[in-house]
């Protein structure tokens, strides 16, 4: 047990071998054979990753059109698009988590080039570089050697501003450093993101779209990075955790949530995000098939298990939030 008083495994997050072995359903289906009827629905995919463009386009058109028909100030459509561009890159950058578990395609190498083109590209990583993380993300979850590591600091105002300046992005970046650097194809995607992302705003401003130009640049650079780190510490920080210890240096325990399926939870938890629990205990399986996966494990012994972690993004977000 550790310092916050969390059993290690308490919901499986880390040690879901110890349970998987003896899941069967009411049918007598063993967890093992229904895990292999499961195959990722690629249409599905592609559907998904082309509604973030759309809405990324739409919100463009939106900030230049309403304030030109006089529906809104031209701030105020700025300001709101902001948001909006920062939700929806946000949602569309949850997708490289399929190209790092060779969801896009069943050839990995296609799967890899996939993700590159359609997702990595806009958020500077490719699906190898990002896969060194997150693999690492799986077997250190809960400890100190976690790569993915904003849960281990308070949600407080403090970690608010630092969100919106990206200073928790480099924190993450400063600790994976090491790790990163034989990642392929990083530099190439990378320089291809910032390219797109330049070009946008110099053609918007060079046109005279000045209040698009605003609205990129601080979705990009604020809204996105606070809810990209944002996301990770709603999954994994348990409202037990004190604020006075350094969980870089203490373990604070593995611990992760199951969120809603109403539309914000999976506009928001995209990519399957909104059950990581799921993921944690199979990350071989696609997102597509966790509504699949969560039916049968709520028809074992493990539903006791999932309906302990149910939350929202909203409910967490209260029960975590401190002032200081």
């Amino acid at each position: 047990m550790n310092k916050i008083g969390i059993e290690p495994g308490g919901d499986y997050s880390n040690s879901f071998q110890r349970l998987r072995a003896r899941l069967v359903d009411s049918r007598g289906v063993q967890y093992v054979d229904f895990v292999k009827t499961l195959s990722p629905n690629y249409s599905r995919l592609y559907l998904d990753i082309s509604l973030g463009y759309a809405a990324l386009i739409v919100t463009c058109v939106l900030v230049v059109a309403l304030p030109a028909n006089g529906l809104l100030p031209a701030w105020l459509a700025a300001g709101l698009g902001a948001v909006s561009i920062g939700f929806w890159i946000n949602y569309l950058h949850l997708f490289i988590h399929e190209g790092t578990h060779l969801n896009f395609h069943r050839v990995p190498s296609r799967s890899d080039t996939l993700s590159n083109l359609l997702v990595g590209w806009m958020i500077g990583t490719s699906a190898q570089k990002h896969r060194i993380m997150h693999f690492r993300h799986h077997r250190a979850l809960g400890t100190v050697e976690d790569s993915e590591m904003t849960y281990f600091f308070p949600l407080n105002l403090l970690f608010v501003v630092k969100g919106l300046l990206g200073i928790r992005v480099l924190e993450v970046l400063v600790s994976q450093r090491g790790s990163l650097k034989s990642a392929q194809g990083g530099k190439l995607v990378g320089l291809a993101g910032l390219a797109v992302h330049s070009v946008m705003i110099v053609a918007t401003y060079v046109f005279g779209l000045p209040w698009l130009t605003l609205a990129w640049v601080v979705g990009l650079g604020a809204v996105f990075p606070l809810f990209g780190t944002l996301r990770p510490l709603l999954e994994h920080r348990d409202e037990r955790a004190d604020a006075r210890i350094n969980f870089a240096e203490t373990n604070h325990g593995a611990y992760t949530r199951m969120f809603g399926t109403d539309i914000f939870s999976s506009l928001f938890g995209a990519a399957g995000f909104n059950r990581h629990l799921l993921h944690h205990w199979e990350p071989s399986i696609s997102y597509t098939n966790l509504a699949e996966f969560e039916a049968y494990l709520l028809d074992t012994e493990a539903a006791a298990i999932i309906e302990m972690r149910r939350s929202s993004y909203f409910r967490t977000f209260v029960n975590l939030f401190h002032f200081r």
